[in-house]
């Protein structure tokens, strides 16, 4: 078989020297009584590879109706337009099967002598149904949809359509995992979990491959002076370490680690007892043979996913460079906790040694009886400092507010939610208005396909105003990944968060206020959904007293400090803005 040389990043025939881990998957297809091949890896990894392969078999060495299965219709079309129909004009095996008809070689069908293609999309049930077929391919199954009270999951469903050629079927599911109770992983976990397992080049111990055993931290010169890392010594120093705590060798460089993978000895070995039938692969980041996937590259990686002020890019790392579910552990708050985040200044100011914060971000609720306010300073490493919360009473008096605390931060925003019916139109006129002050609305949404994204949106609703074409911006926000930030940062497991401490004088008002700061960031915990539905994740955030305001703020403020922190023009604004007032 030739892949096409354009869709390769190794060009020429197929060859299994450098990834002799993809060929086991692909003779499982045709070994007896294997019904279900799981195949899970990270990005550029051979997943696309395995199905293409799996596909073509399926054409020209034993030809039986197959459907392919892709996240999305328009996926999976693409998918056929772009990596397998090139393929099959460029082998001459799968061209002279090729059907005359242009018609019956379309994205969505094709045609062959005993072999028709099908492509569905997995996110519409009657696209699945109805469909006989011996051979099912699944590509990105966790972005499949779930189960639901209503109806089973996709991949469910998908089965039924095999159950006429009972022994004979084949369903093959890869993906890059997503969470722990994704589709895929839990597919994985009801396999036989095969990993593939290296030996050791200086002791012959077998073992797979595991991310803890990559270490730069061994040689001294991997550290600055200040403690952080030199990353031109991690990239040059790092080593994977053996697994046999009795191995006397030096640890592994990148050439032994490739030399491991490709030794005749290395073999896929199970790791547990799944069932009859199912067989499940796991691959990891450190097995491939690209740039990309040496240890120097994924210390980098890791390093700065470490270091960014988001879960997601620590989530990525894991689920897209590594193939490895991300661990999503509800975290339990309390207020006893919070003292370990009081520091050394007090409200309304900044530690000294953070001087200015790059941002100040004033975010906003609005109720009936006023305006609850909660002021944050954020430096573009992603750490957070509470400086002020309270209540005010007009607009005009959060307009003091970000006045009285702009001084604090190199840009100053104000952020608030503009979906309280009873104050909708008051509100969005008020951000109007101070648009050019940095006055931004937020709506937010439980799930987008995106974190955030931003809009112009009318100030009027209705009416001849809205004629006008007056216009303010409108940060479209996903709730429930912010929800999931400010958890984990309010739990200590990404320390990015400081609130300000009180002094040893403080009178009981003052006592009293933080403690309701800290109830309302309390008021808010994240539950198992007790209904499943289509697109919604297994756990949502319920308020316990209604009083979340603080909660709401900080969320808001979050979703505004993501969407900056992402905007190159935003930091150079900053960076102009410092110089400005150095030069004064």
């Amino acid at each position: 078989m030739l892949p096409p040389a354009q869709n390769e990043s190794e060009p020429g025939p197929v060859r299994w020297e450098t990834r002799p881990y993809l060929r086991q998957p692909l003779d499982s297809l045709e070994e007896p009584g294997i019904t279900d091949v799981i195949f899970v890896a990270p990005t550029r990894s051979g997943k696309t590879f395995l199905l293409r392969m799996g596909m073509s078999c399926s054409i020209a060495k034993d030809p039986a109706p197959a459907l392919f299965v892709d996240s999305t219709m328009d996926k999976g079309r693409g998918f056929i337009r772009k990596e397998f129909k090139p393929l099959v004009e460029y082998n001459r095996i799968l061209r002279d099967q090729k059907p005359l008809n242009r018609h019956y070689f379309a994205d969505g069908m094709m045609l062959f002598p005993g072999a028709a293609l099908t492509v569905f999309g997995a996110n519409s049930d009657a696209q699945v149904s109805g469909e006989t077929v011996k051979r099912i391919f699944g590509n990105e199954v966790d972005k499949w949809r779930g189960s639901t009270d209503q109806e089973a999951s996709i991949l469910d469903q998908t089965r039924h359509r095999t159950e006429s050629f009972e022994d004979e079927r084949i369903h093959y599911y890869s993906s890059t995992p997503t969470l722990e109770s994704g589709l895929i992983w839990q597919e994985f976990l009801k396999g036989d979990q095969r990993k593939w397992f290296v030996p050791c080049p200086c002791c012959g111990h077998m073992q797979d491959l595991v991310w803890p055993q990559v270490d730069w931290a061994w040689h001294p010169e991997t550290r600055n002076e200040d403690g952080s890392w030199d990353m031109e010594k991690v990239r040059e120093l790092v080593r994977y370490r053996c697994r046999n705590s009795d191995c006397k060798g030096e640890p592994w460089t990148q050439e032994q680690l490739w030399a491991a993978v490709r030794d005749p000895r290395s073999d896929w070995i199970a790791t547990a007892v799944g069932r009859f039938g199912h067989r499940s692969y796991h691959i990891n980041g450190l097995y491939g043979p690209l740039k990309v996937n040496t240890m120097a590259a994924l210390a980098s990686d890791f390093i700065y996913a470490r270091k960014t002020a988001f879960f997601t890019d620590r989530q990525d790392f894991w689920n897209g460079r590594m193939g490895m579910p991300w661990v999503d552990d509800v975290n339990s708050l309390s207020a006893s906790k919070f003292a370990d985040f009081e520091g050394d200044y007090l409200r309304g100011t900044l530690p000294e040694s953070v001087g200015k914060a790059d941002l100040i971000i004033v975010g906003f609720d609005v109720q009936t009886y006023g305006l609850p306010f909660l002021v944050l300073g954020f430096t573009w490493d992603g750490h957070c400092y509470t400086i002020d919360h309270g209540l005010a009473a007009t607009f005009s008096d959060l307009d003091e507010v970000q006045g009285d605390y702009a001084h604090l931060g190199k840009l100053s925003y104000v952020i608030g939610d503009i979906n309280f019916e009873d104050r909708a139109a008051e509100t969005r006129e008020a951000i109007y208005l101070r648009r050019e002050r940095g006055w931004m609305a937020a709506e937010g949404f439980e799930v987008m396909r995106e974190p955030v994204k931003f809009e112009r949106a009318n100030a009027f609703i209705g009416g001849r105003h809205q004629k006008r074409g007056a216009r303010f911006p409108k940060l479209m926000i996903s709730l429930y990944m912010f929800k999931i930030e400010l958890e984990k940062r309010l739990a200590g497991e990404i320390r990015k968060w400081s609130t300000y401490g009180l002094s040893l004088v403080a009178s009981d008002s003052e006592v009293k206020e933080q403690a309701e700061y800290y109830a309302q960031l309390l008021d808010e915990r994240r539950v198992p959904r007790k209904r499943k539905l289509m697109g919604k994740p297994p756990f949502e955030f319920k308020s316990r007293n209604g009083n979340n305001h603080f909660w709401d703020c900080y969320v808001y403020a979050l979703g505004l400090f993501y969407f900056l922190s992402r905007s190159k023009s935003a930091k150079k604004k900053g960076k102009r803005s410092t110089a400005t007032v150095e030069q004064k």
